[in-house]
């Protein structure tokens, strides 16, 4: 016990236990309940370890729409889900000049059958590279981690690859899952998808089969979950509200101006809209021209007004408009490094040309374990039969990238500077990044690929200088662990 000035500082283990225990009901993600668990005997004791509601993988019907109900049943898919994470060095850990970024973003995602696999958050593309003085393991509790976002995916139960040319109106383009919905007063769970089609549908717990929204709009291009509702936007900027019998709500008119590619983003407990808008790439063949982000507008919605309020800054956010989930940082968790930007997808879906099994098709995956690819451990979290003592996540087998790399592209008169386009840098990048994932200066009004302003890419690759070392050889795998 210390004593000083008036305070008493007694050890976080002879806190009251109905203390701990309300404190414990607060937390809501894997992670948080994590690092609560591991303070102390006491407080492990005192909560669980994390339980998915409902568990996953979740068994749910599939193709949204069966075309043909006489001569056709339909299958059955599993949802999954992945996590953007952000890690930090520890506290107190001194500064490096090696570093300029003290945050690192990582997408897990896991798979049916257990394994994860780490992803690029913007392109949902598998790392497969990783630095040599990358440490072999990482320990969950060495650095701060918090989650920020989660999304969710539909996976084959057989593994076998998804064509959605299959499927046509019924193969997702975005899903996502709600528990608990605000209005509701008993313990459920719904679930809301886009199609190709951009139809929108809905099941509920219980339900044998989709349900097909026929009032809203057929030309949705994105749905969230913000306080505890479904929202859906169009392409011209008509949002809707569904309350828990999916009821529908206009909560903000259309756009007098726009493109057809719109994002809906939660930053800071308010809604907001990302508006792109495409054009003709002049540089490229007239015949067969090529057609890009041009232009992007960002909107507040008013909720008392109904509307969409056009803004100028984001301060210090940082937005990621991406295809499965949209969500917003603070530069500050970065050493106030590049704020004020936005982060997104050139394009209406991001192709990994080298596979059709990449995550970054849709929101519908498959996987095949022969396939080479970096796979990730044994079984771990989000499973509810597992606890948090199996503490293997991952492993990281090398594998060298052959995408094709450009290394600037110009809009018109909007172009960010290329000289930090070096090729020795730019070929680090090579699988992660290319002409097609982008960021958006709001300040200036510059947008451009990643890889002609790669200070804007710290906050996604490489890892930070603070979580490789330098004083082990590297192995061929890597892992990170929780104790």
């Amino acid at each position: 016990m210390h004593m000083g000035s008036g305070i008493v500082m007694i050890p976080w283990s002879d806190l009251p236990k109905e203390l701990v225990e309300r404190i414990g009901k607060f937390l809501d993600t894997h992670i948080d309940v994590l690092r609560f668990r591991a303070v102390c005997t006491t407080w492990r004791s005192s909560l669980p370890p994390f339980k998915n509601s409902p568990p996953l993988p979740l068994k749910i019907p599939f193709p949204l729409l069966n075309l043909n109900p006489d001569t056709a049943k339909p299958e059955f898919y599993h949802l999954i889900d992945s996590t953007v994470y952000l890690f930090q060095p520890p506290d107190g850990a001194a500064p490096t000049a090696n570093s300029s970024c003290k945050g690192w973003l990582i997408k897990v995602i896991k798979t049916a059958d257990g394994k994860l696999r780490v992803l690029n958050p913007l392109t949902d593309r598998l790392i497969k590279d990783l630095p040599d003085n990358m440490p072999k393991v990482l320990n969950l509790l060495d650095f701060r981690v918090s989650q920020v976002c989660k999304s969710y995916h539909v996976q084959s139960l057989n593994n076998s690859r998804l064509s959605y040319g299959d499927y046509d109106v019924g193969y997702v383009r975005k899903i996502l899952l709600l528990t608990n919905h605000a209005e509701s007063e008993t313990n459920n769970f719904s679930i809301m998808a886009i199609d190709r089609g951009d139809s929108l549908y809905y099941i509920n717990l219980g339900d044998e089969k989709w349900t097909r929204l026929k009032n809203a709009s057929c030309f949705i291009v994105d749905i969230i979950v913000y306080k505890g509702n479904f929202y859906a936007v169009d392409r011209y900027g008509e949002t809707i509200k569904f309350d828990n019998s999916f009821n529908e709500t206009n909560v903000a008119s259309r756009l007098s101006y726009g493109g057809r590619k719109k994002r809906l983003v939660e930053s800071c407990g308010q809604l907001f809209l990302v508006d792109t808008i495409l054009g003709v790439d002049k540089n490229t063949n007239a015949a067969c021209p090529d057609w890009n982000i041009v232009e992007i507008k960002m909107y507040r919605l008013d909720e008392e007004q109904h509307e969409w309020i056009e803004v100028v800054t984001l301060g210090d956010r940082i937005l990621f408009a991406c295809n499965d989930c949209c969500f917003s940082v603070s530069s500050h968790d970065f050493d106030d490094c590049r704020g004020n930007c936005i982060y997104y997808v050139n394009g209406w879906e991001y192709y990994d040309d080298e596979s059709d099994d990449d995550l970054g098709c849709g929101c519908c995956c498959g996987f095949n374990d022969d396939d080479n690819r970096p796979t990730i451990g044994d079984d771990m979290t989000y499973n509810s039969s597992v606890s948090d003592d199996d503490h293997k996540i991952y492993d990281f087998d090398s594998k060298s990238g052959d995408d094709a790399i450009r290394s600037s592209i110009s809009y018109d008169n909007h172009k960010i500077n290329d000289s930090s386009s070096k090729s020795g840098l730019v070929h680090g990048y090579e699988g992660l990044f290319d002409q097609n994932t982008c960021v958006f200066n709001v300040e200036d009004g510059k947008l451009g690929s990643l890889l002609s302003f790669l200070e804007y890419a710290e906050i996604l690759w490489p890892p930070p200088y603070w979580l490789t070392r330098q004083d082990q050889a590297h192995s061929d795998s890597h892992e990170i662990t929780e104790p």
